[in-house]
């Protein structure tokens, strides 16, 4: 969940749940984020420690180039994969850092992350074989907009071209987060499956971690909404899930159609 730090201008990717926020962490520290990325968080989405490698400016001018090829041809794959791509960018260099050093989604990071997956989505229903680097960044997006579902939908695609141990527990942690367990227990074996023999082991129980801790979530998510459900106020919607849905990383997701 997002809340504000210091007015509208400065949001913190935050967990109504301790645990979902512990694995939150995991998956960007131990796996990366939509790649086989390794490093600490702030290596892994590129903030911090280092000027950012272009200006805003020079970001919007390169967008503004894109939405004129779009605007001149709506089925321009090229120009949405780039949208994709410069939108992360720009959001990326929005980020900030709080005084725990967590990362701060402003809101101008949020809008072009937002931007980044509404691109993406559309790009999706045009190209039948999307790029793959795209895909990551645009993994990235989704788990800054706490997209567990987006996330997980589109680091399939990177899993499928880049099999690997990183790759698959990855997309086994989206699956997870958005309680999607069949298919999240169905990566988390193709993850060890690609580990190195001596990792195998240590690669199992940490994700054995993730999946129980986030079943244990998600019970407790769904007897908060019965329970709310139940005591609600007539006329009033009862308490939605802090993850978003049955499950994901935020109450809200970015729209998948054009």
């Amino acid at each position: 969940m997002l809340f504000d730090l210091q007015g509208k201008r400065r949001r913190v990717v935050q967990v109504v749940y301790a645990v979902l926020a512990a694995l939150f962490f995991i998956s960007f520290v131990g796996f990366g984020i939509g790649s086989d990325v390794s490093g600490g968080i702030f290596d892994a989405i590129g903030i911090g420690g280092g000027d950012s490698s272009s200006s805003s400016p020079q970001y919007d001018e390169e967008i503004d180039e894109q939405e004129q090829r779009l605007a001149q041809d709506r089925k321009d794959t090229r120009a949405l994969e780039e949208l994709t791509r410069l939108h992360f960018l720009a959001g990326q260099s929005s980020l900030e850092q709080d005084q725990n050093g967590q990362p701060i989604v402003t809101d101008d990071a949020k809008v072009q992350f937002d931007e980044s997956a509404n691109a993406w989505e559309k790009y999706l229903k045009l190209e039948s074989k999307p790029d793959p680097n795209a895909a990551g960044l645009a993994v990235q997006s989704f788990v800054f907009l706490n997209d567990a579902e987006g996330a997980a939908r589109t680091q399939e695609i990177v899993a499928e071209d880049r099999p690997s141990e990183g790759a698959y527990s990855n997309l086994a942690f989206y699956l997870y987060a958005a309680a999607d367990f069949d298919a999240a227990d169905a990566a988390a074996a193709k993850a060890v499956a690609e580990a190195d023999g001596s990792q195998k082991k240590a690669v199992k129980r940490q994700l054995d971690q993730i999946a129980e801790q986030a079943r244990k979530q998600q019970k407790a998510i769904e007897k908060a909404q019965k329970s709310a459900q139940k005591n609600a106020p007539e006329g009033q919607n009862p308490l939605q899930s802090p993850l978003g849905g049955t499950g994901g990383l935020s109450p809200t997701a970015p729209p998948t159609s054009p």
